[in-house]
C-alpha cells in the first residue's frame, strides 16, 4: 500500500500537465504545486497525459486517456448514454473511475477537482470519508441530475477564483448565498517582475497577451490601434498567442485579426507577432511592453494575464468584465467591453501622460504582491 499523501489535485479532465501545451488551469495546479511544496506539503497530481514534457513534478500520477471504440456504431451508442446519464463528455466517467482508483490507493485527505463539478459528485460517493474541493476556474455548468447531487451533498466544498464568480456559481447552481470560498488566482512576483534596467527611449509598446480567439477580444485591441494610427505613430504593438496552446491552426477569426494588423502596419505602426509563447519565455514578453491591454468580451474569471500584467510593473487597461475590476482596483484602467472608442481613448491618454503611466506601474507591481500562490494554496485547501 502507497503511504498516505494529504492533498490531491486532480487536473481537469480535459486538461494536459504540460508547460507548453495545456491551458491556465495546469498553470494554476502547477504553481499550487510549487506553493505547497515551499510549505511542506507537496500534493500529488492526478492528470491525462499531453504531448511533450510534462511540469517537473515527481508526484504525477498519469491517468490513462480515453480512447473510445473504434466501431462508429459503438461510438453512436456511447454518446446517447453519455447523454442519458449526464456526463459532460465521452469519456468524463472513465477519467472519474480511474481518479478515484488513484484516490483509493493513496488515501488523500482532501481531493480539489477543478472545473469538473461531475467528476467531484463521482469522488464523493466513490470515497466518501476523503474531503472533496470543487474549485470553479469559470461557469462550468453541469446537467441537472449532477447538479442536484452536486447541491444536495454538503460534503462537497465549493471555491471559486473570484468573487464575482462565486457569486455566478452560487446563483447557477442554486446555492446558499455567500457559501462559495473564494481563492483567486495568484502570480509569481520574482518571476513576473519589472525590467531591471531603464528602457531605451522608444515609442510605448502596447502589449496583448492569450488566445487569438473571439472571446479573448485581440480584434477590439488592433481597431482602438488603428483608431489612434489615423491622429498619431508614437506606439507600437505586440501580440503573445495563438489560436490554440502549441501548433497554430487558422481560422475565419484569427485571419480576421491578421487583416486589421497589416492595415495597422501599414499605417505605420511596428507590429510584433510572436505566436504562442512556452510559460516561461512569457516574462520576458511583458518586459518588452509598456502597457498591457486585456480587452476581453466575454467575462474573465480570473485572468493569470491580468495578474501578470500587473507583477511585471506595467499599466493594466482592462475590460470591465467579469472578475477583473477586483484584480485590478487602483493599479490599472477599466473601459467598457468591446468599446473602441473607449479603449482608443484611454490608450491615448495614457501616452500623452508618461508620469501617469510611471504612478500606474508602480502601483500595479504593489497590488501584484497581494496576490500570491501561497495565500491560493491555503484558500484552496480551506485555510481562508
Amino acid at each position: 500500500m502507497s503511504p498516505p499523501c494529504s492533498v490531491a489535485l486532480v487536473n481537469n479532465s480535459r486538461d494536459t500537465f504540460t508547460p507548453t501545451a495545456s491551458g491556465a488551469i495546469a498553470t494554476c495546479l502547477w504553481e499550487l504545486c510549487r506553493a505547497a511544496a515551499d510549505e511542506g506539503a507537496p500534493p500529488i497530481v492526478i492528470t491525462v497525459p499531453g504531448e511533450g514534457e510534462t511540469y517537473p513534478w515527481d508526484r504525477l500520477r498519469t491517468i490513462a486517456p480515453y480512447l473510445g471504440p473504434a466501431n462508429p456504431y459503438q461510438r453512436r451508442l456511447l454518446r446517447a448514454e453519455r447523454r442519458l446519464s449526464g456526463w459532460a463528455r465521452v469519456g468524463q466517467r472513465s477519467y472519474a473511475r480511474q481518479v478515484a482508483a488513484v484516490v483509493a490507493e493513496l488515501r488523500p485527505a482532501t481531493v480539489v477537482c477543478n472545473n469538473d463539478p461531475e467528476v467531484a459528485v463521482h469522488l464523493r460517493r466513490a470515497a466518501p470519508e476523503v474531503r472533496v474541493v470543487h474549485w470553479f476556474h469559470n461557469l462550468e455548468l453541469c446537467a441537472e441530475g449532477f447538479r442536484r447531487r452536486y447541491v444536495g451533498d454538503s460534503g462537497i466544498t465549493t471555491v471559486a477564483v473570484s468573487r464575482y464568480l462565486a457569486r455566478a456559481i452560487e446563483a447557477t447552481y442554486q446555492l446558499e448565498p455567500l457559501s462559495v470560498a473564494v481563492a483567486h488566482n495568484g502570480v509569481d512576483a520574482e518571476t513576473f517582475h519589472p525590467v531591471d534596467a531603464v528602457r531605451l527611449p522608444s515609442p510605448p509598446v502596447i502589449g496583448f497577451v492569450g488566445r487569438i480567439g473571439v472571446e479573448k477580444a485581440p480584434d477590439t485591441l488592433v481597431r482602438a490601434c488603428l483608431w489612434m494610427a489615423r491622429t498619431r505613430s508614437d506606439f507600437a504593438l505586440q501580440l503573445v498567442g495563438d489560436t490554440q496552446f502549441g501548433p497554430s491552426t487558422a481560422t475565419a477569426f484569427s485571419s480576421g485579426v491578421e487583416v486589421l494588423l497589416d492595415e495597422l502596419t501599414a499605417a505605420g505602426i511596428s507590429v510584433t507577432r510572436t505566436g504562442h509563447l512556452p510559460r516561461a519565455e512569457v516574462p520576458a514578453a511583458l518586459r518588452a511592453t509598456d502597457i498591457q491591454v486585456v480587452p476581453s468580451r466575454w467575462d474573465e474569471p480570473c485572468a493569470l494575464t491580468v495578474l501578470e500584467g500587473l507583477a511585471t510593473g506595467l499599466v493594466v487597461v482592462a475590460s470591465a468584465t467579469g472578475g477583473t475590476p477586483e484584480l485590478v482596483g487602483d493599479a490599472g484602467v477599466l473601459f467598457p467591453r468591446d468599446d473602441v472608442p473607449s479603449l482608443a481613448g484611454v490608450l491615448g491618454r495614457l501616452l500623452d501622460d508618461p508620469d501617469r503611466r510611471s504612478a500606474l506601474a508602480t502601483t500595479a507591481r504593489r497590488r501584484a504582491t497581494e496576490f500570491t500562490w501561497a495565500a491560493t494554496w491555503r484558500r484552496v485547501v480551506g485555510d481562508p
